[in-house]
């Protein structure tokens, strides 16, 4: 009977455990915004970034599908960073859950109580001579002077 008991205690506090959220802005590793959801009605990543965004009051532009921008970051082309003729950065909002990048809108990555973490990120893309070399690489850890000298 013990060990029913506990068995059963461990699966209820599994399945009560809480989901992590974050906001990364482009300047620092530390969140902007961090916030336990235990439980949800969201059936998205999409739907509770926006349920969550909107309970925090949070600035933000977008929906489930996106995000334009969150925090005050800059969008089109205020969101671009110029780096010589045939090089340059654009920089957006990107997100991994459970720290891998899926392949996925937000709203089209479902909910579970297999989640323990999803995180937002200011991240860039990087172009050079003709060519995208990456994308979803996090701002915070190259600190641009346009967005993070004042």
């Amino acid at each position: 009977m013990k060990k029913v008991f506990l068995l059963l205690t461990a699966l209820l506090t599994s399945e009560a455990q809480a989901l992590t959220i974050e906001f990364l802005g482009p300047c620092s590793h530390k969140p902007v915004l961090s916030s336990q959801v235990k439980s949800t009605p969201a059936k998205s990543v999409g739907e509770l970034t926006i349920a969550t965004l909107e309970r925090f009051r949070a600035p933000h532009a977008g929906n489930a599908r996106g995000l334009n921008t969150a925090f005050n970051t800059p969008i089109g082309m205020d969101a671009m960073e110029v780096i010589s003729d045939y090089e340059m950065r654009s920089y957006g909002w990107c997100y991994s859950v459970d720290n891998a990048i899926p392949e996925v809108f937000p709203d089209e990555f479902p909910i579970s109580n297999k989640i323990q973490k999803i995180t937002w990120f200011y991240g860039y893309a990087h172009y050079y001579k003709g060519e995208w070399l990456s994308q979803c690489e996090p701002a915070w850890e190259i600190k641009p002077a346009f967005l993070c000298i004042k």
